[in-house]
């Protein structure tokens, strides 16, 4: 019998053969102690140390699950933000039954120990519960385990890819269609460049650079601006003065907009580059935390896109508008490398079914 357990944090694979699914688990657990400890939290930390609380409870949780389940299973599939060196200390499974599931990328250029306190912290309950170590979950995903590991994207696509080694696996992203969201009440205006800004759903509350795009475009008889800050951002409160060609959004449906899009300024999340790219829309990549950096720092060198480094120059709003000028007008240089990437992804996804007969015999 080929049987496997699934568990899962973030978007990831969504066939692997005969998988049970007990990712939303944790997510019906008492959060009480989580909302507790959550005030040690420096509120300048970054996001991912509010999810550290999360992602705790939920290796607490996956821990106990495993360590009464008796099912003799062939393989195990977990989400790479899971220490699974340090768990098994405790669940004692054979480690070749792992699988470790990438969201983008093995490997990284970009430091990361520098905003890794406030996340450990979360990390501290389960720790001193099973006496164990956990390590920083971002920090983690750079760490070269000698798991196998299904990643998101092509080797064409990833970051120092001959720095991969036989554990990689590359099986393309998932580049998600939408159905249409008839509540959007957006109309193109036809007279304008559309320009679509979002800084996505976790980092997407830097205020100063969206009034840097304000600045940058107000008013401009060239640019119509959608701006989509997240759910987290009062826009009544924060944004008192907005210009007639923007439109400020809390969500906006983003694979139902991008086709209609001639410039995305994008935080290079992994699944929001995808989409960018897939839509034929110019990019400006503005990277906020974790594998961004290096996401933008690919796009930029596989000439399909423009890249801003925040810890290298200061983003004004003339860095900005540059920048999206430049996009544009690079949009049909940028048409090549954007097809050598989607075709990558596209072969990628189709040796799919092979690496799984491999992986899962």
């Amino acid at each position: 019998m080929c049987c496997g357990f699934f568990f899962q944090a973030e978007d990831g694979i969504r066939d692997a053969q005969e998988s049970r699914g007990l990712g939303d688990v944790y997510k019906r657990q008492d959060v009480s102690e989580i909302a507790k400890n959550l005030k040690k939290v420096d509120p300048n930390a970054p996001p991912f140390a509010i999810n550290a609380f999360l992602l705790g409870k939920a290796t607490d949780v996956l821990i106990e699950l495993l360590s009464k389940d008796e099912t003799d299973y062939d393989y195990y599939i977990i989400d790479a933000f899971f220490d699974i060196e340090e768990m098994n200390k405790v669940l004692k499974l054979d480690p070749s039954k792992f699988v470790k599931i990438y969201p983008s990328f093995v490997l990284t250029d970009e430091n990361q120990l520098d905003i890794t306190k406030g996340r450990l912290i979360g990390l501290q309950a389960t720790n001193q519960k099973y006496n164990i170590n956990l390590r920083d979950f971002v920090g983690l995903l750079f760490a070269g385990e000698k798991y196998k590991k299904l990643i998101l994207t092509s080797k064409f696509f990833h970051l120092r890819p001959e720095d991969t080694d036989d554990t990689c696996f590359f099986i393309g992203p998932n580049i998600e269609q939408r159905t249409i969201d008839t509540s959007f009440d957006f109309k193109k205006d036809e007279n304008k460049k559309l320009l679509f800004i979002s800084l996505g759903t976790i980092f997407g509350k830097d205020l100063d650079f969206y009034h840097q795009c304000i600045e940058a475009f107000r008013d401009s008889e060239e640019y119509q601006v959608i701006m989509s800050v997240g759910k987290f951002v009062d826009i009544a409160k924060t944004f008192s003065d907005i210009p007639s060609n923007f439109t400020i959004y809390n969500y906006v449906p983003q694979t139902q907009l991008l086709p209609e899009v001639d410039v995305f300024i994008t935080h290079a999340g992994f699944n929001s580059t995808s989409e960018g790219l897939a839509s034929g829309a110019a990019m400006v990549l503005v990277p906020q935390a974790v594998d961004q950096f290096d996401v933008a720092r690919v796009v930029e060198k596989l000439n399909a896109g423009i890249a801003l480094n925040k810890h290298e120059i200061n983003i004004t709003a003339d860095i900005i508008k540059k920048a999206v000028d430049d996009a544009y007008a690079n949009r049909e240089n940028f048409k090549k490398g954007t097809k050598e990437i989607l075709d990558s992804f596209e072969a990628a996804r189709n040796d799919r079914k092979a690496i799984y007969e491999e992986i899962f015999a």
